[in-house]
């Protein structure tokens, strides 16, 4: 009899413990974490999670634009009503829910719902193609990646000018060609920025930037938007040594290397007490264009061969070894060469 009512009651509150258990957050369905190309596919009106790695930072206003291995998405929202957005950089891995909505032909998520930051400094994939095969880069299938358009030789308005000096929210089509326009943000400005710099010039230069579209019609208008002036990249983006390395303030015990690099790479450098036995390495894993190593307890007046290297994502540039005199405390010079 007891077991019967024990029974009894058990059945009475299940119901109420079911409907309890509803309502745990514990109990919440997560979203689904598609790929971008996925989440595209679905097209505007659907509400999506995917999580990718960021492009941009605020260079570009209030839109950053995210891709993985496969595609890309703009994402846009107000930074103040979005603790955190206007802080992402170019790197950041995050994972962000929001509806899509397509604007003058771009599909971009907004609202954004919710996003997490979940890593820093992540390798940027970047589609490279040749100025000569351009017109095959400007394309729906590449809308919000980052593209690299290599071979450059000048800039010019679309009236046909030369461009000099770029300005904010200012077309330029790249070697002239009607269908390879690019575009210069406004915000891109400050020391890294984009506005009032002068483009290369008498040189072949690589263009990279995030491939956007706008189109009030809906389909073309496709453009390329560069985000910060190292997107002008010179020399194929290799460190690229622009001088031979120089000693400066020499002591008896030692001196400071330094030499510069057309591309930011960083730091490198071996010596030792021939050219061909260069036993002594020293790393300043700082990308920079400035290169500086100060070397310390060697002999005096003593000829120390020094080879400086500069590596960065593109690959590692490395000069001959040079050779240099510690002194007494008197101005440095370069050892004669042989």
């Amino acid at each position: 009899m007891t077991k019967l009512l024990l029974l009894a009651g058990l059945l009475a509150a299940a119901p109420a413990a079911v409907a309890a258990a509803a309502l745990a957050p514990s109990d919440a369905v997560a979203p689904a974490v598609l790929s971008v190309k996925a989440a595209r596919a679905l097209g505007a009106g659907s509400t999506v999670t995917v999580r990718a790695v960021v492009l941009n930072g605020a260079e570009m206003g209030n839109i950053r634009y995210v891709q993985d291995a496969e595609a890309g998405l703009a994402l846009y929202a107000q930074p103040t009503k979005l603790p955190g957005y206007g802080e992402l950089r170019a790197g950041d891995s995050i994972q962000v829910t929001g509806q899509l909505k397509t604007y003058n032909g771009l599909l971009e998520m907004d609202p954004i719902t919710s996003f997490h930051k979940l890593a820093s400094g992540q390798r940027l994939r970047t589609l490279h193609v040749s100025m000569a095969q351009a017109s095959t880069a400007f394309i729906e299938a590449n809308e919000s990646r980052l593209v690299e358009i290599t071979g450059v030789t000048r800039l010019l308005t679309p009236a046909g000018s030369p461009a000099t000096v770029l300005a904010g929210n200012a077309n330029y089509l790249l070697d002239g060609v009607a269908g390879a326009l690019m575009r210069v943000a406004a915000a891109s400005t400050g020391p890294n920025g984009l506005v009032d710099v002068a483009p290369p010039a008498g040189e072949s230069f690589d263009v990279r930037g995030v491939l956007s579209q706008f189109a009030p019609g809906g389909t073309g208008g496709y453009q390329l938007l560069p985000r910060l002036a190292s997107d002008m990249v010179r020399g194929g983006g290799l460190p690229r040594l622009t001088e031979e390395p120089v000693p400066v303030d020499v002591s008896a015990t030692g001196f400071t290397v330094v030499y510069s690099t057309l591309n930011a790479g960083d730091t490198r450098v071996r010596y030792g007490l021939s050219a061909k036995d260069l036993k002594e390495n020293r790393r300043d894993a700082t990308l920079t264009t400035l290169h500086s190593m100060t070397l310390t307890d060697l002999l005096p007046e003593t000829t120390y061969y020094v080879e400086v290297s500069s590596r960065n994502a593109v690959g590692v540039e490395t000069a001959p070894p040079v050779p240099f005199i510690t002194g007494n405390g008197k101005r440095a010079r370069p050892a004669a060469k042989k």
